[in-house]
């Protein structure tokens, strides 16, 4: 018993790096949610057939063999298939373009906007308002065309898809009124017309409207 765990053990840690190998030298922030599916389907193999004794090592060699065949028969069909490639594994979607929203890349993504304003502060990103290019990768990484180098204020998310976000106002000491009464002041009468908000005490108020955003597909070729 010990032993057929052990031999099935050895055997499940080489297919992982056959199909590691068949991956082909990717840094992890570059592999795809289908390479992903990859590994997560052998460790399943590999889980089921540790503790079952009715899966002999005969079966569990024919099940590696198979898998690795498999995705190599894939990966060399999407390297020489541009159009299968980008079905497969996606293609890149632009978030941001010239500094307007993609509202339909990034709802298609199903991205929420404090999602994405995570994503740009992790690319040192602080204010939507400076962010002129997006784009989100296959791996699940964003790139970022920053307006400004040396823009680090760091704004509040106030009004999200013409809802307020009473949690932000009430942890920094706003008031309703108070952030009613500025978008009066800056033209904006109708909450449901506002798509976003944020506001900063070094830059103001960065307000966009449904009609300041693009509905479209971009593509990306390369």
């Amino acid at each position: 018993m010990l032993f057929s765990i052990a031999l099935k053990l050895i055997v499940g840690l080489l297919g992982l790096l056959v199909v590691v190998r068949l991956l082909g030298k990717k840094a992890i922030s570059e592999i795809t949610p289908f390479d992903l599916i990859y590994t997560l389907v052998l460790g399943g193999i590999l889980e089921e057939s540790i503790y079952d004794d009715k899966v002999n090592i005969g079966h569990l060699l024919f099940a590696l063999f198979l898998w690795a065949t498999m995705i190599y028969i894939i990966e060399r069909v999407v390297q020489k298939n541009e159009k299968i490639n980008r079905w497969l594994k996606g293609e890149p979607s632009v978030l941001i373009r010239d500094g307007v929203l993609n509202l339909k890349e990034i709802s298609g993504n199903h991205i929420e906007m404090e999602q994405l304003r995570t994503m740009l502060r992790q690319q040192q990103c602080f204010s939507l308002e400076n962010a002129k290019h997006t784009v989100l990768e296959n791996a699940g990484q964003i790139s970022v065309l920053k307006k400004s180098e040396e823009d680090k204020v760091m704004s509040l998310m106030l009004v999200d898809q013409g809802r307020i976000q009473y949690r932000v106002l009430q942890t920094h000491e706003l008031e309703k009124s108070w952030l009613m009464e500025n978008l009066d002041k800056e033209g904006y009468t109708m909450l449901r017309d506002i798509l976003y908000v944020e506001w900063s005490e070094e830059k103001g108020f960065y307000i966009l409207t449904n009609d300041d955003v693009i509905n479209t597909t971009y593509r990306i070729d390369g």
